[in-house]
């Protein structure tokens, strides 16, 4: 049986009840443990309340450095280089949002910073800011801000997205010139396979850990 409504805009466990909020709607159910392929949804709303996981916090943390790791040489890699009548041009991530920038479509440019850059940067920064004190065993701090703020970016963080567009934009130059794949863009395909893995984890299971450090 769900609660009333609380003043609450994020998925926490109340430590003292062991209660989880729904961050949609602010039902509140008791939790319970998980298996690693469950998912516990809200009865009011349908959203995800929590998701099982696999991997104990320790092990997410690893992830999270995998993706700090791979996010690191994917911007400051080539992601193709170009060969045309013996010139060669190559441009890393921001390289090329610089270009596009000045060719005139800003908007564009943007987008492709805040979601393929910004964004990606700030769930990777985020989480570590939560974990590493969670796994040293330590108070957080800013917790709730922190935490909300996740919640927020990870909403925008589409690498996807930006893989599909270099892949069209690769396909379409194929016919007119000598395309050569670049570590970049394969540091980007690891990038996806990693945040992917992150957000299945969700982050009931960092609001459970926190709780119990409070």
């Amino acid at each position: 049986m769900s609660a009333p409504p609380l003043a609450r805009r994020a998925p926490v466990v109340v430590p003292d009840s062991d209660y989880i909020v729904c961050e949609e709607c602010d039902a509140v159910y008791r939790a319970r443990p998980l298996a690693s392929d469950a998912v516990l949804r809200c009865r009011r709303c349908g959203a995800t309340l929590a998701r099982g996981h696999a991997l104990p916090l320790d092990g997410q943390l690893a992830l999270t450095l995998g993706a700090l790791a791979v996010f690191l040489i994917g911007s400051l890699s080539p992601i193709v280089t170009l060969e045309l009548k013996g010139n060669h041009s190559q441009a890393t991530l921001l390289e090329a949002t610089r270009l596009t920038w000045e060719s005139g479509a800003h908007v564009v440019a943007v987008l492709s910073l805040l979601t393929a850059f910004v964004f990606p940067l700030l769930v990777i920064v985020l989480r570590l800011w939560v974990m590493v004190p969670l796994v040293l065993r330590r108070p957080v701090p800013l917790l709730a801000p922190a935490m909300r703020s996740l919640n927020w970016v990870l909403r925008w963080s589409m690498v996807e997205v930006f893989m599909l567009g270099v892949l069209i934009a690769v396909v379409r130059s194929a016919g007119v010139t000598h395309v050569v794949f670049g570590a970049g863009i394969f540091a980007y395909m690891a990038l996806t396979v990693l945040l992917t893995a992150i957000y299945a984890a969700g982050l009931q299971g960092l609001w459970t850990e926190a709780a119990r450090r409070c």
